[in-house]
C-alpha cells in the first residue's frame, strides 16, 4: 500500500514532467454542451488567432500521422476550431487549434473524426511550471520518508527487503512470462535510502546459485555435502569449448580430500557474480526440491523408477528424502486444489493468497461458504488492477491475487465500503497422484512412468495402492553460501572475454579495421543536407532552426561566431529524431543574422521551410546514419549574455543568451565598444540581487551561470565590464516594468474587467488582451493576433516578452483609467 502511494503520485510527477517537455505555451480548457472539459494544448504552435479572446467554438478532431509524430510530438489527434461563427467564402472557416492532451483523449475515449458544436472556452491555463514538477516529486518522496518513519528502528532493516522483494521484477518472471509489468524499485530507495546504503559494508553476493550439476564435468557427483561444514571454493572462468553447456561462464572449483581444486558446477548466470580467481570458505546446501524419484524393488525384475513432480505444492513442501525408505499410497484419485477463491455477488473475484490462506487457518476459519466484510484497495500492476489488499472491520489485512483474471477484471474498486465475501474451496481434481502417511506428496506426469505402473498393478482409478519403495530428491541446483570474512580476491582481476574469447574476434577486429580505413570516404558519400527551418511559435519568439551534418558541427560553428550570429547547438538526446540521421541542430537568434548572411544561407541551402510537416519529411526522407561512422566531437560556442534589442522568450529557448554584449548603447544612442572598468557603485549584494532578478524574470540556466562567473570574478578584482553592468541595469528595469504592468493590469481588472465563473477578470482592449487571477496570481497578456506578450503563474514568470514599447502602451492606458475613474467621481458628486 505504501509503494503504491508512493508510485502514484511519483508516476503524477513524471507525467506532469512529460507534459512538460512536450506540450509548450498555454493549453485551453474547452467546456462542451455535454459537461466534458477537453484541454487543447500547444496553441502557440499553430496560432488560432481567435482562442484568446473567443467564447463560442465548433470542433472536429483529425488524427495526426504516425510519420508526424515522435517522443517529442507523441500526439494523436488535433483539434480544429471555428471560433465565434467564423466563415470564409460563405462556409465555417476551420483552423488548426492545437493538439488534444493525451488525459483528455483517455478520459473520453476520444477518436477522430468526433465534432461538437457549441463548446465555450472555460479558461486559458498558463504553461505548467517546474516548480509544480518539483512539488510533486517532493510530495512522493514525503509519503516513502513518513512509510519509513512509522516503522520501528528494529524492523526497518526486513522491511527494506519486503519493499524490494515488492519492487525489483524477478529476470525468470519476465523470461517465462512476456506480459509481465517491469517493476522498478524507486521506492526502496526513497523509503530505505540508509538501510540499503548500510548493507554495502560487507559483501552481499555470499548466497550463489549452482547450475548444470548433472554435467560429465562435476567431479563431485553423487557427494552428500555436510551443510555445516565449509569447504575452500575458488571461482575460476569456463575453460569447456563453445558446444559445452559450461561454456562462457564462471565455475566453482571445490577443493577435495587431497588439496586439489576441482570443477564442481556453474554459476547460475543472474546469480552473485564474484570475480575471477577469488577464494573463499563456503557452505555448499542443496536447493529445494521440486521433484523426487522413488524406486519400486521387483522381484526378478530391474527396479521401476519413476518421477514425483509437484510437490513444493503439497504437503511436504520443502522437505528432502536422501534414499529413505518409504510406503508410498498410488492411484488415480481426487487431489485437494490448493487455490482458495473469494466469491462476490454469486461471481469469482480472485484467489487469495497462500500467506492469507494461512492466516484463516489458524484462526480456523478457512472452511467453503464461510464470509467476510471487507473493502478493497486496488494493487495496479501496470495500467490494470492485479490484486487487492482486503481489510476486515476489525483491521486485519488479506491480499486477494488475480483479479484481472476473473470476473471483476474491468472494475475500478474505488469505493471505501465493505463488500460481503464468501470464501470458495475448491472441490479437489482427480489426478494420478502419490500418497506418503495419508497426505499428497506429489503428482504423477511423465506417461512411461504411469505405464509402468499400471503394468505393476499399482496405479489404478478410484483407489489407492500402498507400495513399499525409496525417495530420493532431486536437485537441479544447489547453493555455495560464502562466508564473507575468508574472502580472498585476486591481486589481478580478469574479464571473461579475456579467458574464453570469442571465435569471430579477429573477423570483428578485422572488419572494424577496414570501417576506420573506409570512414572518410564513407563521410563523404553519406553527406547530410543542410536545411533552415522555422516553426510558428519559434517564428514569434525571433529564432529560426539549422540543421546540418553532424559531421560538420566544428565548421558550421565557427562560421556562425565569425558572422557574430548569435546560436545555440542543441543537445543530440533533445532531438532523437534528427540524430538518428546524423544531423545536428542549431537555434540562430533571427535579428542576430546579418541581411548578407542570411542572403548566403539561402542560396546555397535553400530556403527557409516554415511547414513543421514539410521538415519532418526531409528529415524522415533521409537514411539513418551508421552507428560504426564516429562523430567527430563538436565545439560549440557559448554565447554571450547580453539582452537583446528584440525581446525573446527566454523560458522556452534553449539559448543562454539573446544577443551579442561586445557593445552595447550609450546615453545618445552611439555604439561604444566593450571595456572594463572599475565598478566603484557597484557592490557584492547588487549582483546577488541581480541573480535574483535573472530567476524571476525566468532567464536561462547558462545566463544565470555567467552571472555567477562575473560575480566570483568581481569578489576578486573588484572589475565589472560595462556590458555586465548594461545587462544588470537591462534585467532590474524590465523586472521593475513587469511588476508595474502587473500593477496596472490589476487595476484595469478592478475597474473594467469582466468576471468569469472561477474568479478571474478579463478585458479585451484595442491592442491587448489580458486575463488575470488575483487569487492564483496568474496572469496573461495577449496581442490582437494571439502572440503572447505576459505570462505569470502563481506569481512566477513564465513567459516573458515585454518591450519598451509594451511599457509605454500601459502607461498611457493606466493615464487614461486615472481620467475615467475621476470623470465618473464627479458625476457621482454631481448626482
Amino acid at each position: 500500500l505504501a509503494k503504491q502511494e508512493f508510485d502514484q503520485k511519483f508516476n503524477a510527477a513524471v507525467a506532469m514532467e512529460r507534459r512538460r517537455e512536450t506540450e509548450k505555451g498555454p493549453s485551453a480548457l474547452i467546456q462542451t454542451t455535454h459537461g466534458a472539459q477537453l484541454e487543447i494544448t500547444n496553441l502557440t504552435r499553430y496560432g488560432h488567432p481567435g482562442i484568446w479572446n473567443g467564447q463560442r467554438l465548433n470542433i472536429e478532431l483529425k488524427e495526426i500521422s504516425e510519420q508526424y509524430r515522435s517522443r517529442e510530438r507523441p500526439h494523436k489527434l488535433l483539434a480544429m476550431a471555428q471560433i465565434d461563427g467564423e466563415m470564409e467564402d460563405g462556409k465555417p472557416k476551420y483552423r488548426k487549434l492545437g493538439t488534444v492532451s493525451q488525459q483528455s483523449v483517455a478520459d473520453y475515449n476520444l477518436k477522430q473524426g468526433m465534432v461538437t458544436a457549441g463548446a465555450f472556452l472555460k479558461e486559458i491555463k498558463p504553461e505548467m511550471s517546474r516548480g509544480q514538477t518539483s512539488l510533486l516529486f517532493q510530495q512522493a518522496y514525503q509519503s516513502a520518508e513518513a512509510f519509513r518513519a512509522s516503522i520501528p528502528e528494529s524492523e526497518r532493516l526486513s522491511a527494506a527487503a519486503a519493499a524490494w522483494s515488492i519492487s525489483a521484477t524477478r529476470q525468470d518472471e519476465v523470461e517465462h512470462n512476456q506480459d509481465v509489468q517491469k517493476k522498478v524499485s524507486n521506492f526502496a530507495f526513497a523509503a530505505f535510502p540508509d538501510e540499503i546504503v548500510s548493507r554495502l559494508g560487507e559483501l552481499q553476493f555470499t548466497d550463489m546459485k549452482l547450475v548444470t550439476l548433472d554435467n560429465e564435468a562435476n567431479n563431485f557427483k553423487g557427494k552428500v555435502w555436510n551443510p555445516n561444514e565449509k569447504y575452500p571454493v575458488e571461482i575460476r572462468a569456463s575453460h569447456h569449448p563453445q558446444d559445452h553447456e559450461r561454456h562462457g561462464s564462471r565455475l566453482v572449483f571445490v577443493q577435495d580430500d587431497a588439496g586439489e581444486y576441482k570443477e564442481f558446477a556453474m554459476l547460475e548466470p543472474r546469480t552473485g557474480q564474484l570475480p575471477i580467481g577469488t577464494k573463499a570458505q563456503a557452505n555448499i546446501v542443496p536447493g529445494e526440491t521440486y521433484t523426487a524419484t522413488g524406486t519400486i524393488a521387483v522381484a526378478g525384475k530391474a527396479p521401476i523408477e519413476f518421477t514425483i513432480r509437484e510437490i513444493s505444492k503439497f504437503s511436504y513442501s520443502g522437505q528432502e528424502f536422501h534414499a529413505q525408505s518409504a510406503n508410498l499410497a498410488i492411484g488415480t484419485v481426487p487431489v485437494p486444489n490448493q487455490a482458495v477463491k473469494i466469491q462476490l455477488d454469486g461471481k469469482t473475484l480472485g484467489e487469495l493468497d497462500a500467506d492469507s490462506v494461512k492466516q484463516l487457518e489458524q484462526v480456523n476459519y478457512l472452511k467453503n461458504g464461510n464470509t467476510l466484510n471487507l473493502k478493497f484497495t486496488p494493487i495496479t500492476d501496470g495500467n490494470k488492477v492485479t490484486s487487492l489488499v482486503a481489510e476486515s472491520q476489525q483491521g486485519n489485512l488479506l491480499k486477494i491475487n488475480k483479479v484481472d483474471v476473473y470476473d471483476f477484471q474491468k472494475e475500478s474498486f474505488g469505493s471505501n465500503d465493505y463488500k460481503k465475501v464468501t470464501l470458495e474451496i475448491p472441490q479437489s481434481k482427480t489426478r494420478d497422484a502419490v500418497f506418503l502417511d495419508g497426505k499428497p506428496l506429489g503428482v504423477l506426469h511423465f506417461k512411461k512412468d504411469k505405464e509402468a505402473l499400471k503394468d505393476l498393478g499399482v496405479l489404478q482409478f478410484g483407489k489407492l495402492n500402498e507400495v513399499p519403495a525409496t525417495l530420493q530428491s532431486n536437485f537441479s541446483h544447489t547453493f555455495v553460501k560464502i562466508d564473507p570474512n575468508t574472502v580472498e580476491y585476486p591481486q589481478v582481476w580478469t574479464k571473461e572475454k579475456q579467458v574464453s574469447p570469442s571465435p569471430d574476434n579477429s573477423v570483428a577486429t578485422l572488419q572494424q579495421e577496414m570501417i576506420d580505413k573506409s570512414a572518410p570516404l564513407l563521410r563523404q558519400i553519406k553527406e547530410r543536407p543542410t536545411f533552415l527551418f522555422v516553426t510558428p511559435e519559434d517564428k514569434m519568439l525571433g529564432i529560426m532552426g539549422m540543421a546540418v551534418d553532424n559531421h560538420k558541427v566544428e565548421t558550421v560553428t565557427r562560421w556562425l561566431a565569425k558572422q557574430n550570429v548569435t546560436f545555440k547547438q542543441i543537445l543530440p538526446e533533445q532531438v532523437p529524431r534528427e540524430t538518428k540521421k546524423g544531423l545536428a541542430v542549431f537555434n540562430l537568434i533571427t535579428d542576430s543574422i546579418p541581411d548578407q548572411t542570411i542572403e548566403a544561407m539561402t542560396k546555397k541551402f535553400g530556403e527557409v521551410i516554415e511547414s513543421v510537416d514539410e521538415y519532418q519529411q526531409k528529415v524522415k526522407s533521409l537514411p539513418n546514419r551508421p552507428q560504426n561512422l564516429k562523430v567527430p566531437e563538436s565545439t560549440v560556442i557559448s554565447p554571450k549574455i547580453e539582452p537583446p534589442n528584440a525581446v525573446v522568450n527566454y523560458s522556452t529557448i534553449p539559448l543562454s543568451d539573446k544577443s551579442s554584449l561586445s557593445e552595447t548603447q550609450n546615453n545618445s544612442g552611439e555604439k561604444t565598444n566593450q571595456g572594463t572598468v572599475n565598478q566603484q557603485t557597484v557592490t557584492i549584494q547588487d549582483l546577488r540581487d541581480w541573480y535574483v532578478t535573472a530567476e524571476k524574470l525566468a532567464r536561462s540556466e547558462p545566463y544565470k551561470q555567467r552571472i555567477m562567473e562575473v560575480a566570483n570574478h568581481f569578489k576578486q578584482t573588484q572589475q565589472l565590464s560595462d556590458k555586465a553592468v548594461a545587462s544588470m541595469k537591462y534585467d532590474t528595469q524590465q523586472h521593475q516594468d513587469i511588476i508595474r504592468i502587473s500593477q496596472i493590469v490589476q487595476r484595469i481588472g478592478a475597474v473594467l474587467g469582466k468576471t468569469r465563473a472561477d474568479g478571474s477578470s478579463y478585458v479585451q482592449g484595442k491592442m491587448y488582451d489580458i486575463a488575470f487571477d488575483p487569487n492564483k496570481k496568474n496572469l496573461i497578456i495577449a496581442n490582437k493576433s494571439g502572440e503572447l506578450v505576459l505570462g505569470v503563474q502563481s506569481g512566477n514568470i513564465t513567459l516573458n516578452q515585454v518591450s519598451p514599447e509594451v511599457v509605454t502602451h500601459f502607461d498611457e492606458v493606466n493615464a487614461k483609467l486615472d481620467d475615467y475613474v475621476k470623470k465618473n467621481q464627479n458625476q457621482d458628486m454631481e448626482r
